[in-house]
Order: C-alpha cells, then structure tokens, then sequence
C-alpha cells in the first residue's frame, strides 16, 4: 500500500493530505456544467495529443507559412488557449503530469529518463479515473511516453517513428559501422534510400550502431506506411461504431517528432529554398549563466545548431519540420471528418494538446527540455460537447490567460460532469470556457530536470536553475526572450514574488554540477543519483 504523502499549497494550490489510492475513491461531486443530456448519456472525449508540436499552427500565428487547416477549424469550434504550457518539455515527464494530474515533485518524472510505470506504477490516470465511473475507454498511437495499454479498455496500432522503415532494415552492420567517415551510410534498398537521409554527422551517441533520430528527408512511401496514419485510420473505424458507454478515444500523433519524415507531398508544401527561418539574436547566449549556455548548447534531444548551419541543412531542416505539421493535421482533418458524421457528433467533448514544444536553433538549441518559450509553450484547444458546455461558452474564442496541461485532467472531469479527486494540482478551466476573461490567479510552472524551473506570467517568464542562477524575460517587449532582465534593480521585487511561486522540493538536499555531469543528491539519505550525456544531463 502507497504512504500518504502529506502536500502543503503550491502554485495557489488547495489540498488535504491525501494518497492517491484514498484519493481514488474518496472522491468530491462537482456538478460546474448543466447537462441536458440525461444521465445514461453522459459526454464522450476524444482525447488528441501530439508529439513535439510547438506553435507553429496557423492560429496561434506560430510560423507565417505553416498550413494546419484542420487545428484552425477545431479552434473555431471551441477555446484555444495562447498562453498554454506543459509541465515539463519533454515527453515522458509531460506525459506523466498530463495523465495523473500530478506535478514531477509528486508522480516522480522530471525527463525521459524516468517512466511512469517505474516511479508510480499504481498512478490513478484519466483514463482509469474514467472507466471507474462508467466510461469505455480506447487509444492508439503515442499516449503515455511507455506502455498506454494498462489505462485502456481496448488499444488500437502503436506508433513506430521509424515506419515506412521496417525493423530489419534498420539493423546496421559492423561493416557500415567501421567503414569511416563523418556519418554511418546504411542503405535500405527496398526503398532506395540511405540514411541518415540529410547526410550530417551526428551530435548524439558518436559511434552508435543504431539510426540517430536527429534526420529529415523525403521518403516517398504512401501515406498508409506511416503509423500516424493507421492510427487515424483506426480512430475513423472506433468513431463509426456505437457504444452501451459513454467513451474516451485518446489518438496519439507522434509526428511532428523526428525524424523529420512525412510523405513526399506534404514536403513539397514547403520548398525549402523558400523556407522563412526563425529568428535568432547571434549573441543570445552571452547574458545568461553557464549552466543556460549549456543547456541550449548541448545535443541532448537532438543534434546541435552548429552542426546544422554548418552542413546547410538549416532550412531543410525546418521546412521538413512543417512538412510532419501538414502531415500531422491531415490526419486529425480525418478523425474530425468520422466524428462529424458519426452519432456520436453532438455528445463528444474533443481536447487537443501538444506535449512540448520544440527549437529550431532559437537560442542555439534543437530539440526540448529547456526553460524557454518555444520549449514549454504548446498548443491547447478545448471543445465541449454540444449538448452540454458549460454556460456562457461561445466557440471560435480565445483566452489568453495562462493555463498549464496540468490543468486539462480536472478540466475534461467538471466538463463531462464526474466526481473529482481531490490530489490534483491542476486547476479547472471551466471558468474560461464560460468566460475567456474571467479572473485566473494561476500562474504555469514548468520543471527541466530536478530542481529547474521556469514560471510564466502572463507578461513575464521567470526561470531559477538548480545551481541558482537565474533569468527574466519580458514577454510584451522581448517575445523572443533576447534580454535577460535578472540584473535589473527595478524589477527585484518581481523577481521575489515570482520566485515563491516554485514550491521548495524537500526530496533532495543538494546539486552538484562537475563538467557534463549533475548529481543530485536526496534529503533522505539513499543514494547519489548521476546524469550524464547519455542520459538526462538535466
């Protein structure tokens, strides 16, 4: 049996002392929404998550040439919120916070190197909080950042980010391996191609025998060949099918993750010859802490900014990024196509989030799990059913309140009307979907390995890293985040109020930075814990 594990308020939180497992069942009725349906038709959820998609969607105007006609007609349909982020920029440990409802300091996932079923393998999620209470629950792709089918009633195809490539043809031979030469050449006859497909030499894992990930290119194989798509496919079929339950049908994309592929038609959308860059500031680094420099500079999710300026792939790189956008949205256009035409078109609440987001070369970094904006600031578009939104909801709105993913699993239970746990450290957004101007006290925290944090106002970005330094970013006068503010006597008292909004993690006493290594070491006496570059720096 799981010890209780007494939390005191954090981030404007309210709870009592309780576990999850009391939590589970000692549950509050909460009753925000008026439901016109009757009980026995509760609302379903279609629940979409997508990998490594930052704001680069056309309405959040996050690129000037992206095409996403299909992200732009769900957000007419319901909220987008402007200002939304995850909880941790990287996939496992935003995943983990999604489904549980829970922080890092209290589910235990800081990064990919941690798992949810490893940290907290009895985690009250979503989806079991739904089956507990009547709902039939169904997913495929990417869920969680591991094994999804222990939360589903029924699972559909899995995401494979290799697909069209099959696993065999993965396999590379020591004679490639040792053949020399700034890269590994690896044929794959069948489809006539060679990897790595951009022909640069790789940042990660320098004399791997495997594929590195950190690649784009066309590989013009039908659309079927892609896993994104077989799991938009099966959707479509679970759409048209009838229920004696209410459900939830999670579809996890995984594209736009790299490697950057897509089929060849979407990568022609965007020549990259044409290609609009990003902007960047050449001496952006230059005020900020070693420890940030590091961060942005080191290849830890993908490979490094330098190596792809100076292989001229930075535009390729870019345009192969839109292409799996394009590619992402085509697929989501197909499952909103099934639930339109399906019965279950009125009495379906759709969520749709990006677990992170993603650099291209802003602030020298490619990849995630770093502390700033294009790193932490995601998409998030909520739709409730039609036969029971919450009063004063209008579509095609927006809020520009800052709101966390933390928040969305308290959301999706108030709006279709169920008991709520009382350990979540997310807040309700049912007061926005009435009102997108409503007053909202809660600020967005998100945690890049343990004991750095990031906190975002709705002006202002404050990070503190483990080792104490620290950054403040002005969002109404330096979007980009180009001007460290720290310094600046003027906004100590900022600073201070902004820096108690990070709750103190008491289950580690101290960090040690050595080089390319951090150990952290726990307040409780067990054992030092090392991150390295082979695993999460951070």
């Amino acid at each position: 049996m799981q010890t209780m594990r007494c939390k005191r308020p954090l981030l404007f939180l309210k709870r009592s002392c309780v576990s999850p497992l009391v939590a589970a069942t000692l549950l509050i009725a909460v009753s925000p929404i008026d439901l016109s349906a009757a009980e026995s038709e509760k609302p379903n959820i279609l629940y979409i998550t997508i990998d490594d998609m930052n704001d680069w969607v056309g309405c959040l105007d996050g690129h000037p040439q992206v095409k996403t006609p299909n992200i732009d007609r769900l957000a007419k349909r319901g909220l987008l919120f402007t200002n939304a982020h995850c909880v941790v920029p990287a996939c496992s440990g935003s995943r983990a916070a999604n489904w549980t409802g829970l922080l890092p300091i209290h589910n235990g996932v800081y990064g990919n190197g941690q798992k949810l079923e490893s940290t907290m393998p009895d985690a009250q999620l979503l989806p079991l909080d739904l089956q507990a209470q009547g709902y039939y629950t169904m997913g495929t792709g990417k869920l969680l950042h591991g094994k999804s089918n222990r939360m589903l009633d029924e699972s559909g195809p899995v995401f494979n980010k290799w697909r069209p490539i099959l696993d065999e043809e993965l396999k590379i031979t020591k004679a490639e391996l040792n053949a020399g030469g700034p890269y590994v050449k690896h044929e794959i006859p069948r489809l006539g191609i060679t990897m790595p497909l951009n022909e640069m030499p790789r940042d990660r894992n320098r004399g791997s025998s495997t594929i590195d990930s950190f690649d784009w290119g066309v590989i013009d194989r039908p659309e079927s060949e892609w896993t994104d798509t077989q799991c938009a496919d099966w959707a479509v079929e679970k759409l048209g099918q009838t229920y004696d339950k209410p459900f939830m049908l999670g579809v996890g994309f995984y594209r736009p993750h790299q490697p950057l592929w897509a089929p060849k038609k979407y990568h022609d959308m965007y020549p990259p010859e044409s290609i609009i860059l990003p902007e960047v500031l050449e001496s952006d680094l230059d005020d900020l802490s070693q420890t940030a420099q590091d961060l942005g500079r080191y290849a830890l999710t993908s490979g490094a900014h330098d190596t792809t300026v100076e292989n001229g792939q930075w535009r390729s790189a870019v345009s192969a990024y839109l292409a799996c956008i394009s590619f992402v949205d085509a697929q989501l256009g197909k499952v909103l196509d099934a639930l339109d035409a399906s019965p279950h078109a009125d009495n379906t609440m759709v969520v749709l989030w990006a677990d992170h987001g993603w650099q291209l070369g802003e602030k020298e970094h490619w990849g995630k799990f770093t502390a700033w904006e294009r790193s932490t600031r995601v998409p998030l578009i909520l739709t409730p059913p039609k036969n029971a939104r919450p009063k004063g909801f209008k579509p095609n709105t927006r809020s520009h309140k800052t709101v966390s993913l933390l928040d969305v699993y308290p959301t999706v239970i108030d709006v279709l009307g169920l008991s709520k746990r009382t350990d979540l450290d997310g807040h309700s957004l049912v007061p926005l979907l009435s009102d997108p101007k409503a007053e909202w006290k809660h600020l967005s925290m998100s945690t890049v390995g343990r004991g750095t944090h990031t906190v975002r106002h709705s002006r202002w970005r404050y990070t503190r890293y483990f080792d104490g330094s620290q950054e403040l970013y002005d969002h109404k006068n330096d979007p980009n985040e180009w001007t460290n503010l720290i310094g600046d006597p003027e906004h100590a008292n900022l600073v201070r109020w902004l820096s108690k909004r990070i709750p103190e993690d008491k289950n580690y006493s101290n960090f040690v930075r050595y080089g390319d290594f951090k150990a952290v070491i726990p307040s409780d006496g067990s054992p030092l814990m090392l991150y390295g570059p082979k695993v999460d720096m951070f």
